[in-house]
């Protein structure tokens, strides 16, 4: 990933795109941070329950647990053995969720949005929170993650 200004927004706009098609905020993080070349196929699947701070319990933002499935994704081992591999995508999403919270004060979805999405709540509330609330976090993460993952992802040989 290029680690410039313009591939981050790049990077925060396919997310706000994927969000705007339909899916989730957990859903739109691993489509858009999906290693260059490679489709999401099952690393997105993984993310569908996500949204709504883990299946609208309004728990951690499902921005940034997408933005955890797809920092492992890119970054996690694929051995026990692998514990570089392992640290470096621990420290990725660390940053990220450190950045999230201090830009935004709470990492929790309920906070952040002011609802209960598990009740009963206007459609014209959620659209306001998607509109209002949802769409900026999501380009938030997106780009966060991008410049994270652009400022520590090794090489490519």
């Amino acid at each position: 990933m290029a680690a410039d200004g313009s591939t981050f927004s790049m990077v925060a706009d396919a997310a706000v795109a994927q969000f705007d098609r339909g899916f989730s905020c957990a859903e739109a993080m691993v489509l858009a941070l999906a290693p260059d070349g490679e489709r999401p196929g099952d690393a997105q699947r993984t993310a569908a329950a996500l949204g709504g701070g883990i299946a609208r319990a309004g728990l951690t933002c499902g921005c940034l647990t997408g933005a955890a499935v797809a920092v492992g994704w890119r970054l996690g081992r694929t051995s026990p053995d692998d514990q570089a591999a392992k640290e470096r995508a621990y420290r990725v999403a660390a940053a990220i969720v450190r950045r999230f919270a201090a830009a935004f004060g709470a990492t929790e979805c309920r906070r952040l949005t002011g609802l209960d999405l598990n009740g009963e709540n206007p459609q014209a509330e959620l659209d306001r929170v998607n509109t209002e609330v949802c769409r900026r976090l999501v380009g938030f993460v997106a780009r966060v993650a991008a410049e994270e993952l652009g400022e520590r992802e090794p090489a490519r040989e």
